[in-house]
């Protein structure tokens, strides 16, 4: 296989995780475990960003930081700065999603889930 196709493959794979990701935010939104609604997205962004980078040959790094990976998006094409403000918000629910004693400091909630 080329390495067109190759990078076309890995790519898409990692689009297909970021998808589904965006339907185990929407069934953690209908179950109303809004922990969970807030942790999805955010690995949802994550895989977008870094399949968008592997689109373009980029070698991606092994990190969770949305704001790290969009501004090596936006090195390559600027219209990634419009995500900038979702980026910020999404990338702040990460850790306190995972770690339970961490979260007793954010309340999650309907609202900051949708």
């Amino acid at each position: 296989m080329d390495n067109h196709k190759s990078t076309h493959k890995s790519s898409q794979k990692w689009l297909d995780y970021a998808l589904d990701d965006l339907l185990w935010t929407k069934s953690s939104l209908e179950g109303k475990v809004w922990y969970g609604a807030c942790f999805t997205p955010q690995q949802a962004g994550e895989k977008a960003l870094k399949a968008y980078l592997i689109s373009r040959e980029k070698n991606i790094k092994k990190i969770h930081d949305l704001r790290a990976l969009l501004e090596e998006c936006i090195k390559i094409d600027q219209s990634f700065e419009s995500l900038r403000n979702e980026c910020a918000t999404i990338n702040a629910y990460y850790i306190p999603s995972r770690y339970p004693d961490i979260s007793e400091f954010v309340h999650f909630t309907k609202e900051k889930a949708e």
